[in-house]
């Protein structure tokens, strides 16, 4: 059993901005999800392994109180939980899966890591690339992608939803040694991934 919890914010207003790309990549896995509680709750079948994905409806900061009684009820290891989120610590084009680590002021990872009293879990870090100043952080997660950006988005969201899927299939090794290397903004678009 595993978990793909989506980050982002509740409400056609956040629908497009950085803060939800978490929300977007289970968006593109075109399963049907049904409201659960506190979440939007998929299950599905990937590979030998069934598992739920999961999109809270509590507002990204209190991601976990969406996260941590499904964990609970159906008693799913910290390292088969993954984490989606956006990281403006990397650039536009680039992904990380890593498990464990501090949420690095992410309160969304904060709030999963105290409602489950661990930081084992896993994480594919989406690069939303840094604001122009620090002030500007906030409103810069809660703003939609530039035009000119969105090519660059169409590709990362589906480099994304594939490592999730094999993350899923094959855990965090294998995968994270495929995705944590791609850089995006070099590859030609017309040869695809």
């Amino acid at each position: 059993m595993f978990l793909v919890v989506g980050q982002g914010n509740p409400g056609p207003e956040y629908e497009r901005t950085r803060h939800n790309v978490g929300f977007q990549v289970l968006d593109r896995l075109g399963l049907p999800f049904r409201r659960e509680g506190k979440a939007l709750l998929a299950r599905a079948r990937i590979g030998a392994e069934e598992g739920f994905f999961l999109k809270p409806l509590t507002y990204y900061n209190l991601t976990g109180e969406a996260v941590a009684p499904l964990v609970r009820q159906h008693g799913i290891p910290p390292e088969r939980i993954l984490v989606v989120h956006d990281e403006m610590d990397l650039p536009l084009g680039r992904l990380r899966l890593k498990a464990g680590g501090s949420p690095a002021g992410n309160r969304g990872v904060a709030s999963i890591a105290q409602a489950l009293g661990t930081l084992d879990f896993h994480r594919l870090r989406i690069g939303i690339g840094k604001p122009p100043s620090k002030e500007l952080g906030a409103a810069y997660v809660l703003s939609p992608f530039a035009l000119e950006e969105l090519p660059l988005v169409e590709r990362v969201l589906e480099a994304a939803k594939e490592a999730v899927l094999c993350w899923a299939e094959k855990g965090l090794p294998p995968c994270a040694n495929r995705y944590n290397a791609l850089d995006l903004r070099t590859l030609d678009p017309r040869r695809g991934l």
